[in-house]
């Protein structure tokens, strides 16, 4: 079985890079239809080869590998995988992260409960700066040129998203590859991520993947504005008539008036209950579908605009509840994970 070696890697996408530099790729509107897709030949010719797709609308340019296929994702977005592979992906040498291939997938489905909570952010904007024409909504190409200076560069997308931004990386990415002044605007970044899965993400699966009735799970809570506080001692119990969360619910801060530094506490102690129609993250009870459990919810409050996002690692048996408030200032980030007991 063929996986790339990291040595070999950079030869590789230089290779594929030229490859699709000679075939004419080049923006969002190129005309070619082949797919710069490489197959082990060790593979059996009666093994069934599929195509999926990468979405935040079509993305082309990401590399991406599996046991046995190998290439840069195409104007469609479309990679090859036989069916049970894990597909790992690419930006240039960042690693993006390794998912089961299946005929859709986003950068939600490579996100972790061990990832930044800001990670995704990160990588949305990223992709839809990078966009040769500027314009996501017709197709996100990563140009050859945007490729092989990407190649030379590890981003930093598992940090805080105000670090990120302001990494030497990024700023010179920013400068080297782009039209832009700055990276797009992260709120508007999550609104076509969610237009586009609106749109197009796993719209026939009708298959539920998740019964919730009869389960427990133990929440682990943390925030960007407290750091590493986990263990909340809050547990969900979802039962026939809805859904019973005990324990602490919330992260308080405050501020020390002599040092200025920010401390945290567990608050919120008690027992709740919510039914399923009152409770938006799980209306799905038992028949809990692929779209159900991995979306992006944007609201709006006093203070500004609250982005949530829910994706679910069935591998692991995990739920990951991301919330993050945009006021204009620093934003903050609380984040849930949810693991089945």
């Amino acid at each position: 079985m063929l996986r790339a070696v990291p040595a070999l890697k950079p030869l590789i996408i230089s290779l594929a890079v030229a490859s699709l530099a000679a075939c004419g790729g080049g923006g969002s509107g190129s005309s070619g239809t082949d797919s710069s897709t490489q197959t082990d030949n060790s593979v059996s010719e009666r093994t069934t080869v599929v195509e999926g797709q990468f979405l935040d609308s079509a993305v082309e340019g990401l590399w991406y590998e599996t046991d046995t296929q190998y290439g840069f994702t195409n104007e469609y977005g479309s990679f090859s995988y036989i069916p049970g592979e894990s597909i790992r992906f690419y930006l240039g040498s960042t690693f993006l992260g390794e998912v089961l291939a299946q005929a859709e997938l986003t950068p939600l489905d490579l996100m972790t409960a061990a990832d930044d909570p800001d990670k995704l952010q990160n990588l949305l904007r990223t992709l839809q700066t990078l966009d040769a024409d500027s314009d996501p909504s017709n197709g996100i190409t990563i140009n050859p040129t945007a490729q092989e200076y990407l190649d030379q560069f590890v981003l930093p997308l598992n940090s805080p998203a105000f670090l990120y931004e302001a990494s030497s990386v990024v700023q010179d990415m920013i400068s080297a590859v782009t039209n832009g002044t700055d990276l797009k605007s992260a709120v508007d970044s999550f609104i076509h991520f969610r237009e586009t899965m609106l749109s197009t993400r796993r719209s026939i699966d009708e298959t539920p993947i998740l019964d919730l009735l009869n389960t427990t799970w133990d929440v682990e809570m943390t925030s960007t504005e407290c750091g590493e506080i986990t263990n909340s001692q809050l547990v969900y119990r979802f039962n026939l008539l809805g859904i019973t969360s005990s324990g602490y619910h919330r992260l308080d801060t405050s501020i020390d008036p002599d040092s200025g530094e920010t401390s945290c506490r567990k608050a919120g102690y008690g027992m709740f209950f919510n039914t399923y129609e009152t409770e938006p993250l799980f209306t799905c009870a038992n028949q809990c579908l692929d779209s159900d459990l991995n979306r992006v919810i944007i609201e709006e409050d006093e203070y500004g605009d609250v982005i949530t996002t829910l994706n679910y690692d069935q591998v692991n048996q995990q739920i990951s509840i991301r919330t993050t408030r945009f006021n204009g200032e620093e934003d903050v980030t609380t984040t849930r994970i949810l693991t089945r007991r």
